[in-house]
């Protein structure tokens, strides 16, 4: 069996693409603390300062880069400094040394783990994420950059910090288009069995969704009655949500109605 290292194995995606991987590759995870998995070999380490990052990727034929640092995402909600910057050093610095070393190692796949619409937005995280990809295409070493929608956790997060606001102001027009990470992560892990695919399709959720619709079904199951105010979006915005959508590509089975039913707030 191959070896995989996969960065971000810890979150969210990461548990679960680790769970689509455990029965075809022995997984190895760099983490800034060691998890409990004892079917996982843990690298301690921390793709910012580039500790343990030359151990975790020797011995390794394939490296998926889902680490990533979104600070918006972390606590749930948007502040002002989201719009003017986001700190690169995981998705950029963090790329550039992991990329150097699997380069240096020989490794034969680096899958990149994106997001639909970065080369378009115009929003800092998203910007890092894109410079980060093109990092991975001029890297030296055979990769792939998958891209996937909003993953329903983030929804989920994010509807749940906002809630306890007495009044949510919506533009409720705007479309979404959520993904389980789950179905995500099979999808990874398919991709990664073929080997090097480049630009890979694109992967969403089995729904397009207008925002008013996706928060009334979040209230339907979390039990939330608060008021909510449906704004207005300017055209600007509304491209924007657009270019996060993909539904030509490829589209995962569980809808956001079926996840809120079998899973519990964070």
């Amino acid at each position: 069996m191959d070896t995989v290292l996969i960065t971000g194995g810890t979150g969210h995606l990461g548990r679960d693409v680790v769970a689509a991987l455990k029965s075809r590759y022995r997984v190895r995870v760099l983490a800034r603390s060691r998890g409990q998995d004892p079917d996982v070999e843990w690298i301690k380490g921390d793709l910012a300062t580039g500790a343990g990052v030359q151990d975790s990727v020797s011995g390794a034929q394939i490296v998926i880069h889902a680490a990533t640092l979104s600070p918006a995402a972390r606590r749930g909600y948007l502040l002002p400094t989201d719009f003017w910057r986001s700190p690169p050093q995981v998705d950029v610095d963090g790329t550039r040394r992991l990329l150097e070393e699997a380069r240096k190692a020989g490794v034969a796949h680096f899958a990149y783990i994106s997001i639909v619409g970065v080369d378009r937005s115009r929003i800092p995280y998203m910007l890092v994420k894109h410079a980060a990809e093109e990092l991975v295409r001029a890297g030296g070493v055979p990769w792939s950059v998958l891209r996937a929608t909003q993953f329903h956790w983030l929804a989920d997060r994010m509807l749940g910090k906002a809630s306890r606001m007495p009044l949510l102001a919506v533009p409720g027009a705007l479309v979404t288009h959520p993904v389980d990470s789950r179905d995500f992560a099979a999808y990874v892990a398919d991709r990664v069995q073929e080997g090097p695919g480049g630009d890979c399709e694109t992967f969403g959720g089995p729904e397009v969704l207008e925002l008013r619709d996706l928060v009334r079904q979040w209230q339907q199951a979390r039990g939330r009655k608060f008021r909510v105010l449906n704004v207005p979006a300017p055209a600007r915005l509304r491209r924007a949500a657009r270019d996060m959508t993909a539904p030509n590509g490829r589209l995962g089975d569980t809808t956001w109605s079926d996840w809120l039913r079998t899973h519990q707030p964070e």
